[in-house]
């Protein structure tokens, strides 16, 4: 008996000091809201900081409270701010503002609403970005690896690479056609190429370079605009001012009246003459149309610096020259030479005696003189016994120029 009641008394001191301890906290409370009952507006919901050039486009939705009345953006850790009139007129709303005068770099923004009568919302906080002259004096216009007109009328401009981090997405090219009028390209960073249509021969281009710092960013950056003569490519063809016997068909000198001969007006060493002991080589009737030609194997022996040029003056200049015709197979050492005197070099030396070389597989020798010279122009080839050969149809001689 005694038991339950000291339980019972337990009970009710507990229950006395539960509710003593509750009215004491409402004292506190009241206390605390004297001044009436806290009331908080609906907060901008789903905030989004776009980067700009010194300013920034701050993107929100104003949803359930109509109360709302404005909007206050603070930033620069609230020695910045700036007050945006709310008109409710949706059970959603968007908030779309620029704010300006935004110090470049890395910005905290803190906005909240407020009603009428001055209650603000919880805030809402964001992090933005804004790009100025830093920036700016970072940015280069793409380079160009070269921009002429064509033999052909056609005008291109070829582009070089950009490393994609500078944000860097196109190239705006400027320039005036036939009809007088100025055309604007816009050119994508992932193209290599340009192409000008009906561009003015020998005229100017203007191009610039345009830039998105980052992918939230509403203002474009672009380089200053560069400058550029865009001349036409002139190939002149001056084969028969300084070369003989250029093929389609090839003449023969020396000829064995069937197949074999050697090939008149050019230069042949005794390495190139490697058939019936050193009599012919350098030219063969193939199927009745003369060709200049190098063949080791199938009966004729190995062809070993067999050398087949000419010797011609040149004015100063940039030249080409072309082969047609080719019919070869692989192997040995071939090459198209030009080099300075009245011989060309040994296959063996080619490569640091010539003026220039490449292979006959390119088909093409380009070479510059940067003043009149005498130059041996020609072929340095070896090959083995093994059935290997070579066969060109003719030869062109090119002078090119810009203008």
């Amino acid at each position: 008996m005694r038991n339950k009641l000291n339980t019972a008394l337990f009970v009710l001191c507990f229950v006395g000091a539960v509710v003593l301890s509750s009215c004491r906290k409402m004292d506190d409370y009241k206390k605390f809201v004297a001044g009436g009952e806290i009331s908080y507006t609906g907060k901008v919901d789903s905030v989004q900081i776009m980067s700009g050039r010194n300013r920034v486009l701050v993107k929100g939705l104003f949803l359930a409270d109509p109360k709302v009345t404005s909007l206050k953006i603070f930033w620069n850790n609230y020695q910045d701010s700036v007050t945006v009139p709310v008109v409710r007129k949706n059970t959603v709303d968007t908030l779309s503002y620029f704010v300006s005068n935004i110090g470049e770099g890395v910005q905290n923004f803190v906005l909240f609403t407020y009603d009428a009568s001055g209650n603000k919302s919880i805030p809402v906080y964001k992090t933005g970005k804004a790009y100025g002259d830093r920036y700016q004096a970072s940015l280069a216009n793409r380079g160009i690896a070269s921009a002429q007109t064509e033999s052909d009328g056609s005008t291109a401009i070829k582009w070089l690479g950009m490393d994609r981090l500078t944000g860097v997405f196109a190239t705006e090219v400027e320039y005036t056609n036939t009809s007088g009028k100025t055309v604007t390209l816009r050119t994508p960073i992932d193209s290599s190429v340009t192409r000008l249509a009906n561009f003015k021969t020998s005229s100017n281009i203007r191009y610039r370079t345009l830039f998105l710092p980052d992918t939230v960013s509403i203002d474009t950056f672009s380089t200053d605009y560069t400058t550029r003569y865009v001349p036409k490519f002139i190939q002149e063809d001056v084969t028969a001012t300084y070369l003989k016997n250029t093929g389609s068909p090839f003449k023969s000198g020396a000829y064995d009246g069937s197949r074999w001969g050697s090939v008149a007006d050019w230069t042949s060493n005794q390495g190139a003459l490697n058939i019936s002991n050193g009599k012919y080589g350098g030219f063969e009737n193939r199927g009745g149309t003369g060709v200049l030609s190098f063949e080791a194997g199938w009966g004729l022996p190995a062809l070993n610096n067999g050398l087949i040029y000419q010797t011609i003056t040149l004015p100063a200049g940039n030249y080409s020259f072309k082969l047609s015709g080719i019919d070869q197979n692989k192997g040995g050492s071939r090459f198209i030479a030009v080099a300075e005197g009245t011989t060309l070099p040994d296959v063996n030396k080619i490569s640091s005696q010539s003026i220039a070389f490449s292979d006959i597989a390119s088909a093409e020798l380009n070479f510059t003189l940067a003043t009149a010279k005498t130059v041996s122009i020609g072929f340095a080839v070896t090959i083995d016994a093994s059935g290997q050969y070579i066969k060109i149809g003719s030869v062109r001689l090119y002078k090119e120029a810009y203008q």
